[in-house]
C-alpha cells in the first residue's frame, strides 16, 4: 500500500486541522480533521478488501516459438461471495520476459473478467510460474493497494528459427549437393530453351507467346524445357557443440543465436525432405531423430530446455565427427566462431554454420515526434 498525491494531501490536511482544532479549541475544525482521517481509514479497509480473493489464470498455447505472435486470454477470478471488484490494474510477466498490462474495470462477485490479448515472448525458455501483480486505487483514489502473486501455466518457448546463409552461399544446398548419398531434388532446374510439344507434357509448361507464333506458321505448340533437377543428400547429421580453443570469449547471446540457427537448419532439412539426426553435446552426443512429427516435437522441447555445456573436449568432438557415415551430409553448428575449432575438422565435405550472422542493426532514437505519442489502449474485459 502507498499514498497517492490525493491521499497525502488528505492525510496532511486532516492532521493539520486536528492539531489546529486541539490548540485553538475549535470543535468544528477538529471534527473536519478527524473526519478526513476516518475517511482515510475507511478507504484503507475497503481498498484491501477490493483485492482480496482475486486470482489470475492464463489460457494460452503450451508451445510457441520465440518472437512469434500468438493469442491468449487473461482471466481475473473474483472468489468473493458478496462484493464486486472495481478498477483493477493487472500486470503479467509472461515467462518473466514479456511485461503485459491490462485493466478490469468491474468484476462481479463469483464471476470472471476475461481479456483477450495478443503478443510474443522474445526469448526461449521453459517456465511454469508467471509473475502477476494487481493494483487498485479504489474507492476514492487516496491509497494505491498492491497484491503480488503468480500464475502457474507451463509454456515452452522454442528458439526462433533462423535459416543459415550457408545454405545459399554456393547455390541451393538441396539442389547442389556434391557429396555422397545423392537423391533428386524437387526444383525443376535452370531453363534451357523451347521445344515442340510432346505427349505427356503438362499444360503449365506451354509458352503461349511462342506457341501463338508457331501455330501461325503451321507448327506444333512450344513448351519450356528445363535442365534436370538438382541433387540433395539422402540423409544428414547435424552436430551442435560448444568447443573452442583456449582464450576464446564465451558469449551467452551467441549460444541463444546458435540454437536459433540450429532450429532453422533442422526445420529447413525437414521442409526439403532430408531426414536428419541431431547430435549435441548438451544431449550427451546421443542421436536425436528430427524428421517425423513426434521426433520434431521432442527436438523442439529439447531446444527449449537446452543449457550450455562448458566442458566439451576436442577429442570427443573429433571422434564423433569421424563416426558419421560418409554417405550422410555433415552440418556443424556452434556458439563459438569457426576459427576457434575448424582446425580439428576432418577432410570431408561439411557445411559449417558461422554464428556471427544475422546481425541486427541498431535502432536510432528519433526525437522529432515526441509530442505525437499514440493514445494508450487497453483491451476491454468481458464479465462472464
Amino acid at each position: 500500500m502507498s499514498l497517492t498525491p490525493r491521499g497525502a494531501a488528505l492525510l496532511g490536511g486532516g492532521l493539520a486541522l486536528t492539531v489546529a482544532g486541539l490548540v485553538m479549541i475549535d470543535g468544528a475544525m477538529m471534527a473536519i480533521g478527524v473526519g478526513g482521517l476516518i475517511t482515510l481509514v475507511f478507504t484503507l479497509i475497503l481498498g484491501r478488501w477490493n483485492l482480496a480473493k482475486l486470482e489470475g489464470e492464463i489460457e494460452a498455447p503450451e508451445r510457441v516459438f520465440a518472437d512469434q505472435q500468438f493469442d491468449f486470454r487473461l482471466h481475473l477470478k473474483n472468489g468473493r461471495e458478496l462484493f464486486d471488484a472495481h478498477g483493477i490494474e493487472m500486470r503479467l510477466f509472461l515467462s518473466e520476459k514479456a511485461d503485459i498490462h491490462s485493466h478490469a474495470k468491474w468484476t462481479a462477485a463469483r464471476s470472471t473478467s476475461t481479456v483477450k490479448l495478443n503478443g510474443s515472448i522474445p526469448t526461449r525458455g521453459a517456465l511454469i510460474n508467471h509473475g502477476f501483480i494487481l493494483t487498485s486505487v479504489f474507492p476514492l483514489g487516496l491509497l494505491k493497494h498492491k497484491k503480488t502473486t503468480s500464475i502457474q501455466k507451463e509454456i515452452l518457448v522454442f528458439p526462433k528459427a533462423l535459416l543459415p546463409k550457408e545454405f545459399f552461399a554456393t547455390g541451393e544446398f538441396d539442389d547442389a549437393w556434391l557429396g555422397d548419398g545423392l537423391q533428386s531434388g524437387d526444383a525443376p532446374g535452370e531453363p534451357r530453351g523451347l521445344r515442340p510439344l510432346r505427349p505427356g507434357d503438362p499444360a503449365k509448361n506451354i509458352h503461349w507467346p511462342a506457341t501463338m507464333r508457331a501455330i501461325a506458321r503451321g507448327r506444333l505448340p512450344r513448351v519450356r524445357e528445363n535442365d534436370p533437377p538438382g541433387l540433395r543428400p539422402r540423409r544428414a547429421t547435424v552436430i551442435f557443440h560448444s568447443f573452442a580453443t583456449d582464450g576464446t570469449l564465451i558469449r551467452t547471446d551467441y549460444f541463444e543465436r546458435a540454437l536459433s540457427l540450429l532450429c532453422g537448419t533442422l526445420q529447413h532439412l525437414r521442409r526439403i525432405g532430408v531426414p536428419a539426426d541431431l547430435c549435441a553435446d548438451f544431449k550427451g552426443w546421443r542421436a536425436q531423430p528430427t524428421f517425423q512429427n513426434s521426433a520434431w516435437s521432442d527436438t523442439l522441447t529439447l531446444l527449449a530446455r537446452a543449457e550450455r555445456v562448458g566442458d566439451t573436449e576436442a577429442h570427443d568432438l573429433a571422434a564423433f565427427i569421424e563416426s558419421v557415415p560418409p554417405e550422410n551430409a555433415l552440418l556443424l553448428v556452434s556458439d563459438m566462431p569457426p576459427e576457434a575449432w575448424a582446425s580439428i575438422l576432418p577432410e570431408r565435405a561439411a557445411v559449417v554454420v558461422d554464428v556471427r550472422q544475422h546481425r541486427f542493426a541498431h535502432k536510432h532514437l528519433n526525437f522529432r515526434k515526441t509530442n505525437e505519442l499514440p493514445p494508450k489502449r487497453h483491451a476491454a474485459p468481458t464479465a462472464s
